[in-house]
């Protein structure tokens, strides 16, 4: 449950802070949790007004999806290898 308010308050200080350096330390923070913090990220990103914050999230969202799913991203690197291999013979 720590770990859910945690979340929560990270959320709030990357929406609602003045400070742009307190909502992208905030973000920052939330990338770190991974999966679980997907959709306070998510939410940031649809409620935010600045480019800045915007664009922390979508790193931060793709970092997270990236680590969570290494396997599936390997496995189409090497299937794309054999076509290219075949297609060479």
């Amino acid at each position: 449950m720590s770990e859910e308010v945690d979340i929560r308050q990270l959320k709030e200080t990357a929406k609602w802070s003045d400070d742009p350096i307190k909502k992208k330390t905030a973000i920052r923070e939330l990338s770190v949790r991974g999966e679980t913090a997907l959709s306070a990220l998510q939410e940031i990103l649809n409620v935010t007004a600045y480019d800045e914050i915007k664009s922390a999230c979508m790193v931060a969202i793709k970092a997270i999806k990236k680590t969570e799913s290494p396997a599936s991203d390997s496995s189409n690197v090497t299937a794309g290898n054999k076509k290219n291999n075949e297609k060479q013979d």
